[in-house]
């Protein structure tokens, strides 16, 4: 029975091997003497026994082997040093003739061989593409035909999303300038720089850090009592506690604000702990604690993390 109009394969376009991983919209039906014996499809990366000369997808009669050593159709005893690769097949099925893979979702009337049918794909006008603006946030696909149409009528939100990535990296170049700053102090603590820290009003966490053979991550809640934030230390996959100290990094280095935690009660075993009123809020401009709208923070893990 002939094969249906599509079929799912796999392998290159070669002229050897072909790459049918998505649906083949094949022009006419398959052949019969190209279909697979197992499958019924036509054939993927073709191979022909040569004790009885039938036809299979690799795939197919490998798997077919594996369970059980004998021909699918004949059931003659069969191995897969028995199995070889049939070229002439192959050949001519990527000869076989194919719509666009675009024909139905963009309309392109493309036809071709098999053979020449990733080819056309990868150039094709009715292909659906995504905008160059798309790591800065744009999340329009079009097809390609209309992509300079898109981009033109499109000028003043991809001049935002770009100036806006823009903006993302200077501020993640302030932080990492901030970082490299405080690290040429000493470099035996997890340092965190908050940008734009005035701005902030929902909780902050920092990345996580190893240190003591376990892994912590910073925290900063902004409703501290009397307009203070709070600092505190998580533990992160384990429930364990550890003595901390915290550093409020000052332009002038004499300034630095440090602060030793030794109390880590076991009633917070596995949450944060940390100084409630660490960072004035309220007294933060021209303190030196301010430097470019950041604040750096650093915390050191002092001896041995304990249940």
């Amino acid at each position: 029975m002939p094969a249906a109009a599509h079929r799912r394969l796999s392998g290159s376009t070669t002229k050897e091997d072909l790459d049918m991983g998505s649906d083949i919209p094949f022009c006419d039906p398959v052949p019969e003497d190209l279909q697979c014996g197992i499958c019924m499809g036509p054939c993927n990366d073709p191979c022909v026994t040569e004790e009885c000369g039938h036809l299979f997808c690799r795939g197919c009669i490998h798997m077919a082997l594996e369970r059980k050593k004998d021909c699918p159709i004949c059931r003659i005893p069969l191995t897969v040093d028995q199995v070889r690769k049939d070229v002439r097949t192959q050949r001519k099925i990527t000869s076989l003739n194919v719509h666009c893979k675009y024909r139905r979702s963009s309309g392109c009337s493309w036809r071709g061989v098999l053979s020449d049918y990733e080819r056309h794909a990868e150039k094709c006008d009715h292909a659906l593409v995504s905008c160059p603006f798309a790591m800065h946030g744009c999340e329009a696909n079009v097809t390609r035909r209309s992509l300079p149409e898109h981009l033109q009528t499109e000028i003043t939100s991809h001049l935002l999303l770009a100036n806006t990535a823009i903006l993302r990296l200077q501020e993640e170049q302030l932080t990492l300038q901030q970082e490299l700053e405080i690290h040429q102090r000493c470099d035996q603590r997890f340092i965190w720089v908050i940008p734009n820290f005035v701005l902030k009003k929902a909780p902050v966490y920092s990345r996580k850090f190893s240190a003591k053979r376990h892994t912590w991550y910073l925290g900063v809640d902004f409703e501290g009592p009397d307009q203070h934030a709070g600092v505190y230390l998580f533990a992160e996959g384990h429930s364990k506690r550890v003595d901390f100290k915290l550093i409020l990094f000052n332009q002038d280095p004499r300034k630095d604000k440090k602060h030793s935690v030794n109390d880590w009660t076991v009633e917070y075993k596995g949450k944060g702990w940390g100084p409630l009123k660490f960072i004035d809020r309220a007294n933060l401009s021209g303190t030196g604690y301010l430097v470019n709208g950041c604040v750096r923070i650093a915390a050191e893990i002092e001896g041995e993390p304990f249940d």
